[in-house]
């Protein structure tokens, strides 16, 4: 049929343009997904929505702190409900890095926080918190569940000063 020109129906453009938009849906910043993942923890745990917490974390979920000492999550719930009022209000998770492979994604995040408190001589002193961890991602189902985080970095300062860093 050589020679012969091309008819292209218009519904043909119409079917392609909606399988590439279906394909971009399907591949969605993963940084942009986590990051929505993390905002709905952060929320829970700051609501204490026991349940939405739950729903996040993937059954035998461990938390590896920057001295190597590894927390289940009910240990975790359990040090999150120590911590002052006002940190928890003032924190926040940012996504670094993301990479997804199948059903499980490498997350690089930081998690800032700011409280003020008294300090050693009676004045109010201001209290700032970044813990850098890399966390593992399980997909079951639908939903993206938090396996495991290990901590890699933390600062602490006081009063813009820093007074405590250790990074692995």
């Amino acid at each position: 049929m050589k020679g012969l020109p091309m008819r292209v129906s218009p519904w043909f453009g119409a079917v392609a343009a909606v399988a590439m938009a279906t394909s971009a849906l399907a591949q969605e910043d993963p940084k942009a997904l986590f990051q929505s993942r993390y905002d709905t923890f952060r929320s829970a745990m700051a609501a204490q929505d026991q349940a939405a917490v739950s729903a996040i974390m993937a059954p035998g979920y461990t938390m590896t702190d920057i001295q190597g000492e590894v927390r289940d999550a009910s240990a975790v719930a359990a040090m999150m409900q120590r911590m002052p009022g006002a940190m928890g209000r003032d924190a926040k998770t940012t996504v670094l890095e993301a990479a997804v492979t199948g059903d499980t994604a490498a997350v690089k995040q930081q998690l800032s926080a700011k409280a003020t408190r008294p300090g050693p001589d009676g004045n109010e002193m201001t209290m700032e918190f970044e813990v850098t961890s890399n966390d593992t991602w399980v997909k079951n189902g639908d939903a993206w569940q938090l396996k495991a985080t290990v901590q890699k970095e933390v600062i602490v300062k006081r009063d813009g000063e820093v007074f405590f860093k250790q990074s692995n």
